[in-house]
């Protein structure tokens, strides 16, 4: 086994098991106690959990574990409680269980453990530069990404249902824009033929086959009904129905009892907003008489929005989408707040309002990065930090929504920088008079400084996007970073 992780779980021969930080540093819990920062030669022989000859990488439970506070009786009782496993398993069970959840199985490995370094403290000579693979930086950078996406963008699923002719589809174009094409607006035709699904990496619609008038509604209620129940059947979440639109048309139109049967009964109440089409129409008597109908059928007001389509000026439609956004749940707001179209200064707070995340982000990494320098690292060794600092700017860049094509242009290049600012000549020029090695404090100050500059940065991207101009260009300006890594470590030694 010849490739070692950032995060990967070891298992010693006394049965003590650490999550790998660096070369040099294993995290784990020695005796009953805290977690704490071991060398790498203090935990060997060991082995370490591996598919296909790597390691498998857990790094956040190896962020966690650098910021943990807690005391533990052994070192398998942290690992349970950083994987979230159960507090009586035993080990046989834990080997099974990496088994089948990783396909992982322990493997034999060997890490050169470096020996200090011969020169002086003081010498501003480098004995070394480290080698790190720019194509494993990047492959993991883009592997991160994909998993900070998954966390960060859950996609809401909304169902359009209604009568044909209610003006359910043109009602999501004008809120959500391209996501629904125009050859699915129909004119009083029904244009869906059961459900149909129009999605980006946002939003899901699902268009129900409109009810037409002298349809059995018994069977539009039963097909609805269906297909409500194998979605939220399904043990994943993410392919729940999130929240549902149904659509009344204004003019003419009144409430039915399929209507009231679809919202009490076959929806989740709480998931659904009845909204009334093409309110530019309508007279103030038909509005009145509409309303009370709902209530007297157990709908709340609160829960009832008036709106029209784009061409008939999109009333109602930020009423609309505030109040969907305020009935998602948690995790799919980000991802429909970016989607809808309607209201561009609530796109650009949102942005705004990410830092609180961004700060906790760069938190984990630079509590990470300390434990790795808890060992003084060498400079020699500077780049073991670069993993940590992987992670963090993929996970930075997925909070701030940038896509694929974003990420190859913008934050690979700069990643890949990141190896050559991590040699020791570039530490030097970074912090004139550094001496040999890399403390706690540095590593947590140089992360926390690439932090901050790295969110200063997506969040300028993310608003332009927002806005429709061009993004910044993401240089590295050494001065710059200086300045924050000033910053960064006065604030650490304070």
């Amino acid at each position: 086994m010849n490739r070692l992780r950032f995060g990967a779980l070891l298992l010693m021969r006394g049965r003590r098991l650490g999550l790998y930080l660096s070369h040099r540093v294993v995290l784990t819990v020695p005796k009953p106690g805290p977690v704490r920062a071991a060398s790498l030669a203090a935990f060997q022989p060991a082995q370490v959990f591996a598919l296909d000859g790597v390691a498998v990488p857990f790094f956040e439970a190896l962020a966690t574990a650098a910021a943990c506070q807690e005391h533990f009786p052994s070192s398998f009782d942290m690992v349970k409680r950083m994987l979230s496993l159960p507090t009586e398993m035993r080990l046989n069970d834990f080997l099974a269980y990496m088994a089948r959840n990783f396909g992982a199985e322990l493997a034999e490995f060997a890490v050169p453990v470096p020996q200090n370094d011969s020169k002086d403290d003081n010498s501003d000579t480098p004995q070394g530069e480290n080698s790190m693979d720019e194509s494993d930086v990047i492959a993991d950078f883009n592997k991160k990404c994909d998993e900070a996406r998954e966390r960060f963008w859950k996609r809401p699923n909304i169902l359009l249902c209604g009568y044909t002719g209610s003006g359910k589809t043109s009602l999501a174009k004008a809120i959500l824009g391209d996501v629904v094409p125009d050859d699915a607006i129909g004119d009083g035709r029904p244009m869906t033929m059961k459900y149909d699904c129009y999605k980006n990496e946002l939003v899901c619609i699902w268009d129900s086959q409109g009810l037409e008038s002298g349809q059995a509604e018994e069977e539009f209620t039963a097909k609805t009904r269906a297909f409500v129940r194998e979605r939220q059947n399904d043990p994943n979440v993410d392919q729940h129905i999130h929240l549902v639109w149904y659509t009344i048309q204004g003019p003419g139109a009144r409430v039915t009892s399929c209507d009231l049967n679809l919202i009490r009964n076959i929806f989740n109440q709480e998931h659904v907003i009845v909204v009334i089409t093409k309110a530019d129409a309508m007279r103030q008597r038909q509005k009145e008489a509409l309303l009370q109908a709902l209530k007297e059928g157990g709908i709340p007001d609160d829960r009832i929005v008036f709106a029209s389509d784009a061409e008939s000026g999109a009333i109602g439609c930020k009423e609309l989408m505030n109040l969907s956004y305020k009935m998602l749940p948690e995790a799919y707001k980000d991802a429909f707040l970016e989607a809808q179209r309607i209201d561009l200064e609530a796109r650009l707070q949102a942005i705004r309002n990410k830092k609180g995340k961004a700060k906790g982000i760069v938190t984990t990494a630079a509590t990470a990065a300390g434990a790795a320098g808890a060992i003084p690292i060498p400079l020699s060794d500077a780049a073991v930090l670069v993993p940590i600092q992987v992670t963090m700017i993929a996970s930075l860049a997925s909070l701030y929504g940038l896509k694929q094509e974003a990420v190859k242009q913008a934050a690979l290049p700069f990643v890949a920088k990141l190896v050559g600012v991590f040699t020791a000549s570039s530490i030097l020029k970074l912090i004139p008079g550094l001496g040999s090695v890399v403390n706690a404090t540095v590593a947590a100050a140089l992360t926390t400084a690439m932090g901050m500059y790295v969110t200063s940065y997506f969040e300028e991207t993310a608003l332009a996007k927002a806005k429709g101009v061009p993004a910044p260009p993401l240089n590295f300006d050494m001065e710059l970073f200086k300045e924050f890594y000033a910053a960064c470590k006065k604030n650490k030694e304070n």
